[in-house]
């Protein structure tokens, strides 16, 4: 009995030890086939993932906001014409580069036949300085102005119009007299599509006459820069309105 006991005990302690030994070899499989799993799994969402932004941009792309192309802007170059010389003329080149439109006022039409040159501008701005000496004084004779000034215009109602220059002195009887008017240069003449401008150096020496005498606060000599806006009007260019050179 003591002897099959022993052979018992050996044998089961033999069994445990087979089972034990065979479940030791199964671990390393069990463990790289989890591993395996994992790292297919991984590779797998990660894949996925990497892909997510590509395909939602291609929707962005196809989808109701298309972003616009953008645009290069070039700036054009500047035309060396655009501002003449002292008392040079504005060839027809110069003239069609002149794209922008006079900054006195909104543009008109384009003038048919309406070519001038520094010259001629000066000439016009000359005759209307001269024929202005005769309306600021009695009699106040405007009854020539549509021949130097454009009506309807700027210049024209500050003249003529009710509380204008004429008015104002035939109501105070005041009388301006002009013991020297004359451009002394031009310092430039632009033609635009439907404008021109002469910018000139006037001296004035003048005297404002009233009913007491010489009003010497409105009196005295003086040199100023001025711009002179020039318009096409029936045919021909008249003085349209002026201003300060800054």
């Amino acid at each position: 009995m003591l002897i099959e006991k022993l052979l018992l005990r050996q044998v089961s302690a033999r069994s445990s030890e087979s089972a034990r030994g065979s479940s030791n070899a199964l671990l390393p499989v069990i463990a790289a086939f989890v591993f395996f799993i994992a790292f297919v799994a991984f590779s797998l969402w990660f894949s996925l993932r990497g892909r997510g932004p590509q395909v939602l941009s291609q929707r962005s792309s196809i989808g109701g906001f298309p972003t616009a192309p953008a645009h290069s802007s070039n700036p054009s170059p500047s035309s060396p014409n655009g501002n003449s010389a002292p008392g040079f003329p504005v060839g027809p080149s110069a003239q069609s580069s002149a794209s922008s439109h006079s900054p006195f006022s909104s543009p008109s039409p384009a003038p048919q036949s309406a070519n001038l040159d520094s010259t001629t501008a000066r000439h016009l701005v000359e005759s209307w300085l001269a024929y202005k000496k005769t309306i600021f004084s009695s009699p106040y004779d405007i009854s020539d102005i549509e021949n130097y000034v454009v009506n309807p215009g700027p210049l024209y109602s500050d003249i003529t119009g009710p509380g204008g220059s004429v008015d104002w002195l035939r109501s105070n009887n005041f009388s301006y007299y002009f013991n020297e008017l004359k451009i002394l240069e031009v310092s430039d003449f632009r033609q635009f599509p439907d404008r021109a401008h002469l910018s000139v150096r006037i001296v004035e020496d003048l005297e404002l006459r009233t009913p007491l005498g010489i009003d010497r606060s409105k009196s005295g000599r003086k040199t100023q820069s001025w711009v002179y806006e020039l318009k096409f009007n029936q045919g021909k260019w008249l003085v349209y309105d002026y201003r300060k050179d800054i």
